[in-house]
């Protein structure tokens, strides 16, 4: 049995105050293999779905064209999103028990693929955030997920973070169970304003956050950004899912 089945009843039991201490008892293993040591072993990492081109300049969903059918048909406010992989196999497995899991200890090993990412292909930046998490589902999760990550892009490409930059107005439910790309849109849209007191005029912003599906959530977060002066806000996430609907 995994690392992340055998702890998930512990930490339904325990709490946002018994993560700390499981993840202190229980050494990480890789979602993969089980391997000791980390969420994803050397030998799983080198077998990663990188994310190869062909794919969409904008929102980086696989495809031999230059736009997918969604960006050609629909405006975009953010400037395009990135990602090293593919949504699926150990990638996936590891995101899902950061995500859902309470492996907040797969973080770090996370977040530096992800600015390794960055580093390797660099995009104009003034500022690093998240996507923000609304107070009752951060307080039910014990952390905002988005939030670890951006923290360690910041810190392994040194730049500078803003963990206050976006707030969510009212609560949404999970995108994973929407049934459709209409269906996550409604879901967020509105959903995310600048903080007060913030100001991003003329600045260039990376958001970060775990996964881009239908590009949804990233967008209701750059509209925001975008109406208040920014100058570019780009998305990187950890993957992107495959082929995506064109009614978006």
């Amino acid at each position: 049995m995994s690392l992340l089945n055998r702890l998930a009843p512990l930490q339904s039991l325990f709490g946002q105050a018994g993560r700390g201490l499981l993840d202190a008892l229980y050494p990480l293993e890789c979602v993969g293999c089980g391997a000791t040591g980390k969420v994803i072993c050397d030998r799983c990492a080198a077998g990663l779905p990188v994310l190869l081109p062909p794919f969409c300049e904008i929102c980086s969903v696989p495809g031999d064209f230059a736009r997918c059918p969604a960006c050609a048909a629909n405006g975009r406010c953010f400037d395009g999103i990135r990602a090293p992989f593919q949504y699926g196999g150990v990638i996936r497995q590891a995101i899902l028990a950061l995500k859902y899991g309470g492996i907040k200890a797969a973080a770090p090993q996370l977040g530096t693929l992800l600015g390794d990412y960055l580093n390797d292909n660099p995009l104009p930046c003034d500022l690093v955030a998240a996507v923000p998490m609304h107070p009752r589902r951060r307080r039910e999760r014990g952390y905002n997920q988005a939030e670890l990550l951006a923290r360690q892009v910041s810190r392994r490409c040194g730049l500078s973070y803003d963990g206050g930059l976006l707030v969510r107005t009212r609560p949404v439910n999970p995108q994973a169970g929407a049934n459709s790309a209409a269906a996550r849109v409604a879901n967020v849209t509105d959903s995310v304003a600048l903080a007060d007191g913030q100001d991003v005029a003329g600045k260039r912003i990376i958001l970060v956050d775990d996964v881009a599906t239908t590009g949804s959530t990233l967008q209701t977060c750059a509209d925001a950004l975008k109406a208040a002066g920014a100058e570019s806000v780009w998305g990187l996430t950890l993957a992107v899912t495959g082929a995506r609907p064109s009614a978006e």
